[in-house]
């Protein structure tokens, strides 16, 4: 006699709730009544930054859209690789993710990890880009990338720049900037943007490659000199700040923010991810708020996120080691 495998609702329920439903569900089942629980997102930054805000400003939309909520938690440390090795190893069903950004994508060439950034993430969906500005301290005398740079050579000791640490997007940005350039300006790490950008306004540090969001509010009051900025057009919020671009033809660098999930999460599940928040994106609110922010919605399938992510980590593979760039 044979018998036919098969999970009654109600088996399915109690699976369900002991953590092993979405295992033995067949994927589309699970996508259909996906997400039916709490939702747990780690941002592996502290609290307040641009990964951060980013993912309240979203998942709000998405809590409202799934009816479920979506809790946030801030698990900072190891330029994001704290956070993020909580993911890998998490429970592949969907409830689970992860929000990052730009050093999630060169992690594997900055420190020894357990996991692989590539490979044991499912990319869900890359979620905005933000381009970078070229900020200086009042006192720098200097209005213009060709004169910034005239300065440095003038005064190769003269000039630091800040980074939010080592391995950054804004380490790497200006390490690619000194190398096009043919200038050598002196990096200063810290602890994260907020101290960083503290003691640029307050002219300890010269320099910084940082993202617009940040910064916008010392633009506007002349706290900060924006020289450039590092997209391939102006942007909107800073109309007379022209690109590194007019300068440098060919450079270009945007920050961005994503989410990702357990590498095995079932595709219909990631999918249903994926749509939801591109949904989310083209909402009047929240367009308006990225707008204000300076971050450009992205409208793309995983599989367009996983392309931009290993681009990501070829592009400043060259960067990082002709600076020996390493942190253990």
């Amino acid at each position: 006699m044979s018998h036919k495998f098969s999970i009654t609702r109600r088996r399915a329920a109690a699976l369900a709730l002991s953590g092993l439903g979405t295992a033995l569900l067949p994927q589309s089942v699970a996508a259909q009544t996906y997400p039916e629980r709490m939702i747990r997102v780690i941002v592996p930054f502290p609290a307040g930054g641009i990964v951060d805000n980013t993912t309240r400003a979203l998942t709000a939309r998405l809590s409202t859209a799934f009816n479920q909520q979506f809790l946030i938690e801030n698990k900072g440390g190891a330029g994001g690789t704290v956070g993020t090795v909580e993911v890998v190893r998490a429970a592949p069903d969907g409830y689970t993710l992860l929000t990052t950004f730009d050093t999630h994508a060169v992690s594997d060439q900055l420190y020894k990890l357990s996991y692989n950034p590539h490979k044991d993430l499912a990319p869900v969906a890359l979620i905005a880009t933000s381009p970078l500005a070229l900020v200086v301290h009042p006192s720098v005398p200097a209005n213009s990338v060709a004169e910034l740079v005239a300065l440095a050579k003038a005064k190769p000791d003269a000039l630091n720049y800040a980074s939010t640490g080592i391995g950054s997007s804004n380490q790497l940005t200006t390490e690619l900037f000194n190398t096009i350039a043919g200038i050598k300006i002196t990096h200063v790490p810290y602890r994260g943007g907020a101290p960083a950008i503290a003691d640029i306004v307050a002219g300890q540090v010269q320099v910084m490659f940082v993202s617009v969001p940040s910064v916008l509010e010392h633009i506007r009051a002349g706290k900060l000199k924006a020289l450039a900025v590092t997209t391939a057009q102006r942007i909107p919020v800073l109309p007379d700040v022209p690109t590194i671009a007019t300068t440098y033809p060919g450079f270009e660098v945007q920050s961005w923010v994503g989410m990702l999930a357990p590498a095995a999460t079932p595709r219909p599940i990631v999918e249903k991810l994926n749509a939801s928040v591109r949904a989310a994106l083209k909402t009047p609110d929240l367009k308006s708020w990225l707008d204000a922010q300076s971050l450009v919605p992205v409208d793309e399938p995983p599989e367009a996120f996983g392309r931009f992510l290993e681009n990501e980590g070829r592009k400043w593979s060259d960067v990082i080691q002709k600076n020996n760039i390493r942190l253990n």
